[in-house]
């Protein structure tokens, strides 16, 4: 009634950020971060009443759409059956990672519970539909919403070499941390100048978990896409992660290192496009293998598969 636009209640997150932030969904709807409703309702999130309370909220505020980047907790269940009491609101999902390589491990994670998907690129929207071939969804290829904001023409491949690699490795548990340790040795004695970009999990201690500390490698700080924006690195080795993806965006050479795709048995989409390392006798390596085994052709193809270039206004869906 004062704005004279629709209300979209979102969950705040780095992939929901930038459809909040877009100028032209900003002349169309009012944003709003629905966890600040969560926070002052009195009561734990077991307790049943708060989501009673927020269901009544919902009915007061009537917001067009819910955006959210996942279906599994009971908050998302709870957007899932408001809308379906309120067809002309809509809960949507927009895809927040890559799970394993393009491979979904987790079988919750396959079966959406919400009106819209929003996939990556064309590699998602055909497994989705797939996996939910017989509910009454939308599923659109959207495009990655954090690469939306970047021009990628500004990049270029590196030409020269400076003898400097980085690993962006996931090796959350002491057998892939060892793994990983076997590998760095390896470019050490290559003479490699090696740098790692460890997970944010990395040497912490959490609830009933304690994930392996790196020493005796030079690990560096900051944003991830502020470093891979500077190429300084004959190449990046990556496993099974998003980070990848993130590699091959702004134009950086990459290699696939993923112990997983081997020890647990599944197949990855990077490996259908990218050689694994970890099959390659990486332990005894040569130097001039590993440039060998860098295929640009291969992981513009792979990119092109999983993401498509959109433009986050929420007209389009």
């Amino acid at each position: 009634m004062v704005t004279g636009k629709e209300i979209i209640l979102y969950n705040h997150h780095r992939q929901t950020e930038p459809l909040a932030s877009n100028p032209t969904n900003k002349e169309n709807y009012v944003f709003f971060e629905i966890g600040l409703i969560w926070k002052y309702i009195p009561f734990k999130t077991s307790d049943k009443r708060k989501h009673r309370i927020m269901y009544v909220i919902l009915s007061f505020i009537r917001p067009k759409y819910i955006l959210s980047i996942n279906w599994i907790s009971k908050r998302e269940s709870l957007y899932k059956v408001w809308t379906a009491n309120h067809p002309k609101s809509k809960f949507i999902v927009i895809q927040h990672g890559v799970y394993a390589g393009g491979f979904v491990t987790d079988m919750p994670h396959k079966y959406t519970k919400c009106d819209v998907f929003l996939t990556w690129g064309p590699y998602f929207e055909e497994h989705f539909s797939k996996f939910n071939s017989l509910k009454k969804l939308k599923i659109i290829n959207f495009g990655n919403s954090v690469y939306n904001e970047f021009y990628r023409n500004n990049y270029s491949y590196k030409v020269n070499t400076s003898n400097k690699i980085l690993l962006v490795p996931t090796a959350l548990d002491k057998k892939n941390s060892d793994i990983l340790f076997t590998l760095i040795n390896r470019l050490k004695q290559l003479n490699f100048e090696v740098e790692v970009k460890a997970h944010a999990y990395q040497g912490r201690i959490t609830v009933g978990k304690e994930y392996p500390k790196f020493e005796g490698v030079t690990i560096i700080k900051g944003q991830l896409y502020d470093i891979l924006q500077k190429n300084d690195y004959d190449f990046v080795i990556a496993d099974h992660s998003s980070s990848l993806l993130d590699t091959i965006f702004f134009k950086n050479k990459v290699l696939y290192f993923d112990p997983l795709n081997s020890i647990h048995g599944y197949t990855t989409n990077y490996s259908n496009y990218l050689s694994n390392l970890y099959d390659q006798n990486f332990e005894n390596i040569e130097k001039n293998d590993l440039y060998s085994l860098l295929n640009i052709e291969n992981q513009e193809a792979l990119l092109a598969n999983m993401i498509t270039m959109g433009n986050n206004q929420i007209a389009t869906i």
